[in-house]
């Protein structure tokens, strides 16, 4: 997965909402339909999202099926990236219906800035 163009976290940062079990593809943000093509909605994500690893797929499946978030670096062509999952439930059930999603690449790491009453030194 190459990485994205420079700008805001949408331009930048693949995030989705899947539901069921197969992991449907209900949303892309803008960072990922240009990833994935607009093509993806509606497709099971394994089948859209050919470059991620089993690893990220294991996240969403833990995910789906345990109602906990969860989160896993994964090497994507070379580079590392964060798979960060969280369920989306049925407020009355308490149900897990899906899984919302993002993806950001290690080199898209926020930095802190130094904080001069603790003495860390500027990055």
């Amino acid at each position: 997965m190459a990485p994205m163009a420079t700008g805001h976290p949408s331009q930048t940062r693949p995030a989705g909402f899947c539901v069921g079990a197969g992991h449907v593809v209900m949303y892309g943000n803008p960072a990922f339909v240009a990833r994935f093509g607009e093509r993806c909605l509606g497709m099971p994500a394994r089948e859209v999202m050919v470059d991620l690893p089993e690893a990220g797929f294991e996240v969403f499946d833990a995910v789906y099926s345990g109602g906990r978030a969860l989160a896993r670096w994964v090497t994507i062509d070379g580079e590392e990236w964060r798979v960060v999952a969280r369920p989306r439930q049925d407020p009355d059930t308490g149900t897990t219906y899906g899984v919302a999603f993002h993806l950001r690449a290690r080199s898209d790491a926020v930095e802190e800035p130094a904080d001069p009453e603790r003495g860390r030194p500027p990055a």
